[in-house]
């Protein structure tokens, strides 16, 4: 209990030599010693990064379909495989995910039309998470999309990208055959 009424005391100590964490009202936003004091103490979380880190840097994504050549009439679903590869040789790279869901496919007509979305037809589950790749290795993710909306002999788009990192996206054109 004595414990409890010393960190109680400290705490109102700091608040009230704070003052304000402004200056006036033009200063740039920093931390008060009040919220540096709360952070310390475990009471109060750090903010975390406002923009997703840079991680394009050493990130190769490939993209492969199956079958290579689609012919409409034998085939009914195109086989996804999209890979992450970390390049760096020191550093590891996190992702961090809203929910259960890792990828997105999008199939696009010659007019950048969206003619089919992966993910409608999926469950995913509100259940954050964070991925850490480790210099030199690889995520892999495979996954099917209907060729019911393709024509033959018309070019589609088939794109994949990961929710959150707008950046990491990797599409291959496909011309479907009768």
């Amino acid at each position: 209990m004595k414990l409890r009424a010393a960190v109680a005391l400290f705490i109102a100590a700091v608040f009230a030599a704070s003052g304000s964490a402004f200056a006036d009202s033009g200063a740039s936003p920093t931390p008060s010693v009040m919220d540096k004091t709360l952070e310390l103490l475990h009471l109060k979380h750090a903010p975390g990064p406002k923009n997703p880190p840079d991680i394009h840097g050493d990130i190769e994504l490939k993209l492969d379909l199956a079958p290579a050549v689609i012919k409409l009439s034998d085939t009914r679903q195109v086989q996804v495989t999209v890979s992450l590869i970390n390049r760096s040789k020191k550093n590891y790279v996190h992702l961090d995910f809203p929910t259960s869901q890792r990828i997105e496919i999008l199939v696009r007509d010659s007019t950048g039309k969206v003619v089919d979305t992966w993910s409608e037809d999926q469950s995913f589950t509100n259940d954050p998470a964070t991925i850490a790749v480790n210099p030199g290795e690889r995520l892999e993710y495979n996954a099917s999309v209907a060729t019911r909306e393709m024509s033959a002999g018309q070019p589609f788009l088939i794109e994949v990208s990961f929710p959150n990192y707008p950046d990491l996206k990797i599409a291959q054109r496909v011309i479907p055959a009768k």
